[in-house]
């Protein structure tokens, strides 16, 4: 089975575990759901904020960083991603809005992060199992969970916290379900250009709509939630899951 149906597969199933676990156990039984006096600025400050993302980041690409090679170089690196996204995950703060607006509620945090990372491993389970060519499921828990992987989780933490950010504020702009799917939309229309320029064919172009169906199954389940915590350490095992077999 190829990597696009392993990670769809496991995202949809990894949710479908999250939601029967939402059910059973306390901590999302009752979500926060941020309201703003005024939402389309606080909207339009969320997009400013995650320009200012992209200016920062491209002048990581230029070399503008904080240096670290050998052993600090994760440190470094994990450094470097917090000033990037720093814009966006100082908003909440700034604007004195509390940590539930980013999806980072603070009540039973380890549980929900412990949670989080067995759904991790269940997620790996069905990479190693389905994806043809993976390594053996002890080799590939190894290579995902390394101390040098430590500026990648970084990172995808990062990426979470600030989609929660945007999402939560134009969910207020224009309800929850619209914000699911624009964001959807959003997320598969941006490999579009690539694909295109690549010469992709009609069976790459349709999935997009692949794409767009289980973001919005992701998307729709942090939401359900009100809570990231969860959800990052399955991001960042799938995510990681693309280099595992180079890294042996």
């Amino acid at each position: 089975m190829n990597h696009s149906a392993v990670l769809a597969i496991s995202y949809s199933l990894v949710c479908g575990l999250w939601l029967g676990l939402s059910r059973a156990l306390p901590y999302w039984q009752h979500p926060v759901r941020c309201a703003f006096e005024r939402p389309w600025r606080e909207l339009g400050l969320a997009l400013a904020a995650a320009v200012a993302v992209v200016g920062l980041g491209q002048l990581w690409s230029h070399g503008v960083r904080v240096p670290g090679s050998g052993p600090w170089e994760p440190f470094a690196e994990s450094v470097n991603q917090l000033i990037i996204f720093s814009p966006i995950l100082f908003l909440p703060v700034v604007r004195r809005q509390g940590l539930p607006s980013a999806w980072l509620p603070p009540d039973a945090a380890l549980p929900r992060l412990g949670i989080g990372l067995g759904l991790a491993l269940v997620a790996l389970t069905l990479y190693a199992g389905l994806e043809a060519g993976a390594p053996s499921w002890i080799a590939t828990l190894s290579r995902v969970f390394q101390p040098r992987n430590t500026q990648y989780a970084v990172q995808v933490l990062a990426e979470d916290i600030a989609l929660a950010v945007v999402v939560v504020r134009l969910a207020a702009a224009l309800g929850a379900g619209r914000a699911i799917l624009i964001t959807a939309a959003l997320f598969a229309a941006g490999h579009l250009p690539a694909l295109m320029s690549a010469g992709a064919s009609g069976a790459e172009l349709v999935g997009l709509v692949r794409d767009f169906g289980l973001t919005a199954i992701v998307l729709g389940s942090a939401w359900r939630g009100a809570d990231v915590l969860w959800l990052w350490p399955v991001h960042f095992a799938l995510d990681m899951t693309q280099f595992v077999r180079d890294a042996a």
